[in-house]
This record gives C-alpha cells, structure tokens and sequence, in this order.
C-alpha cells in the first residue's frame, strides 16, 4: 500500500505559503491520463503521465500562480536516481522504499525543474531537491513555468535511466499511477 504524502503541505511550507492558498487546482489537461494539452487548443500525442502543477486556490478561492522558482520537496523520502534534460528544464527521478510485494520499487518523477541534488543523493520528504524551472523555452506553443509530478512502479532490474518523457506510456519498465490522490490535502 501506498502511504499519502505530506508533498502537499511541504510545497506550501517551503514557499510561504501554509494558511494562505490552502490547494491545487487544475485546468482541462493538467491531471493524469488527460489527452487535451491545456495551455494550447490541442490534443497530446499520448495520454499525461501525470500531473502539472502551476495553480493554487488562495483563500478567497481566486486563482494563484506558483512561485518562480518555487521550492520542491520530494512525495517521500528516498534515493536520486536519474537526472534527465527536458523540454522546460530537468527530470529528477526518485526512487522511494515502498514495493509492491512483486518486486516493482514506486518512483517519482519530477519534470520542469531546476535540481538541487545529484544523482545518488539521499532526499528527506521535508526539503526541498528543486525549484521550478524557469524560461528554458518561450513562445505561444510553450507551456508555461510549472512541475510536472509522475509516479510508477519500477520493474526490478529496469534502469532509471532507461525512462524518458516520449516513450513513458509504452515503456514496459514503468507502471504510471496517478499521483493525485496521494497529495491532495484530506478534509
């Protein structure tokens, strides 16, 4: 079984930001499994492997931006084992202690980052192991600065290394769960 993670109100700590936007919230194409692309009027060629987190409810319910350059704390404690480029910035790929009695370890991936940690760091759900990255690519079909949060089960034996963002869906390394309901702050 998976534990909820503290990601959630760690994020919110780390930038400030505790009593003041109490939640995420998410546009049309933004959650797992989504096909739309929601900061263009497009389709993605394969299903979100995650979720995108750019926006917070503040306590008026009215819509706020991440911080730039926002401080982000690992879902739970663990061991950096890939660190990737991509299209906005890097991919840190945590590996965490959790199994699933088959032998396949949870992982996390966090995209459009700027790391803080080197490969083979030892990370604590507490600090911070990147902040989000910031202008690597502008113009109208760019998305803007925002975290992209991946969570899977790694097949025993499968490099990290072997992951990457265009073939994710289909790699048969990788289990993708939706990370969602594993941060979202319980009423």
């Amino acid at each position: 079984m998976i534990p909820d993670s503290q990601f959630t109100s760690t994020f919110l700590n780390l930038n400030h930001l505790a009593g003041v936007c109490p939640g995420w919230l998410f546009l049309p194409g933004m959650l797992f499994q989504n096909t739309e692309a929601w900061w263009k009027h497009s389709s993605r060629q394969t299903p979100h492997e995650g979720i995108d987190l750019l926006f917070l409810t503040d306590r008026d319910g009215q819509r706020q931006e991440l911080p730039k350059q926002g401080l982000i704390p690992p879902l739970w404690d663990g061991e950096v084992i890939a660190l990737f480029d991509d299209f906005l910035g890097s991919t840190v790929v945590v590996r965490h202690s959790v199994m699933d009695g088959q032998g396949w370890r949870l992982v996390s991936l966090y995209g459009h980052v700027h790391p803080l940690v080197e490969c083979g760091a030892q990370v604590c759900a507490d600090k911070p192991l990147a902040t989000v990255a910031t202008g690597k690519v502008r113009g109208s079909s760019a998305p803007p600065d925002h975290l992209h949060l991946s969570l899977g089960w790694l097949a025993p034996g499968w490099r990290a290394t072997e992951l990457e963002w265009p073939t994710l869906w289909r790699n048969p390394g990788i289990v993708l769960i939706d990370p969602l309901p594993l941060i979202q702050p319980k009423a």
